[in-house]
Formats: C-alpha cells, structure tokens, sequence
C-alpha cells in the first residue's frame, strides 16, 4: 500500500504547476516549517511522527480495522516556505482512490481568534487574549487560507475544488500548547501575516 500511495505521490507532483517565489534568508529549515504545517492542518495528531521522503513527509492514518478507509498525505515546502502543498490518497477497501491536491498559504491569515472552550469556538463568543493560559482553541482565517482539488482515481470525471477561509489549531494540553505557540510565532514573524502585523 504505500508503495503504491508513494508512487501516486510522485506521479501527481510532476503534475503540479504551483510557482513559489523565492524565500528570504535566514527562513527557518524546510523540516521546521513542514512541522508548521503539519500542526496547522491536523496531520500532526498527537506527536505523530511523519515518514521522510525525498524532501517531504509522509502521514498515514493508523487504523486497526481492516474494512477503514485508509489514508496517507504527502506535505512539502518549496521556494516559498510559508506557503505548502499537500497530497492526499484516501482508499477504501476494493475501491479506487481519490487524490486531492491542496494549498495552504500561511501569509494569508488576516484575522486570529483564541477561545477557552470548544463551545465558545463554535458560538463564536467570549474570545480571549491569545496568549491567555485560558485559550484552548485557536481560529485562523484568511481569504483563501487553503484551497483543494479532489479527483478520484477510478476515471469518473470531473474533480471537486474548494477554498476553506479558515484553519483550527487545538491547544489543549502542554503538547499542543508548545506546538501551536511555536507554529504561531513562526506565522507572525516569519511569515509577517495580516493579523500579527495589525497587532
């Protein structure tokens, strides 16, 4: 199976036409920013340790049910380290898989939120100080924060593109805090977004 997913990897990034402009000096190493990401996009699941690959990492999802769908993620960083692109390959038992392309660009984040509860995330109430030991959630959001293409592999046609303007980072534990904050710091100095700078 992961030969397999590995080969499709490679198959769909000699496919992607996506041109990164040229990073400053002194940006932090690729296998740093990778993290980022990762954390970012919820591929980083409890510590999860990805597989190195040729410049990119590689997360698969562990399932012990062998009737579960299965799933592996390709993420890189190019010329522009803010910026990423992930590739997907979900397979369900004796189906094809579907791929889906994604682009994630961090210099997009215009606005940053930060909640005590879940609850209050998704009511969208009682925001607190992001740097409060009381924030647990964290809403990113950006026009055109991540955008995704889904094709399937079994030759139906047409592919299914979305946008989402926004990204949640959990911090719930010590883990997570130490994560989110380090991913945070990188968004707001290196990256220079919108909402730091209004700051």
């Amino acid at each position: 199976m992961q030969r397999t997913v590995k080969t499709m990897f490679w198959l769909m990034a000699a496919a992607l036409a996506w041109r990164m402009p040229a990073a400053a000096q002194d940006r932090p190493g690729d296998a740093e920013m990778r993290e980022v990401h990762a954390v970012l996009l919820g591929l980083a699941q409890e510590g999860a340790a990805p597989a190195r690959d040729k410049g990119g990492d590689v997360y698969y999802a562990v399932v012990e049910n062998p009737a579960a769908p299965r799933l592996a993620t390709r993420l890189e960083v190019a010329g522009a380290p803010c910026r990423a692109r992930t590739i997907s390959a979900l397979q369900f038992p004796d189906k094809w898989a579907s791929v889906t392309l994604g682009l994630v660009d961090l210099t997009r984040v215009s606005s940053v939120t930060a909640y005590a509860s879940v609850e209050d995330m998704i009511a969208g109430t009682n925001p607190v100080a992001l740097d409060s030991p009381r924030a647990v959630q964290v809403v990113l959001s950006g026009e055109g924060l991540y955008c995704s293409s889904r094709m399937s592999l079994s030759g139906e046609a047409g592919t299914d593109e979305t946008c989402s303007d926004r990204l949640d980072l959990p911090m719930t534990d010590a883990e997570q805090k130490a994560r989110g904050r380090r991913a945070l710091a990188v968004i707001a100095n290196f990256c220079k977004a919108p909402a730091f700078r209004k700051r």
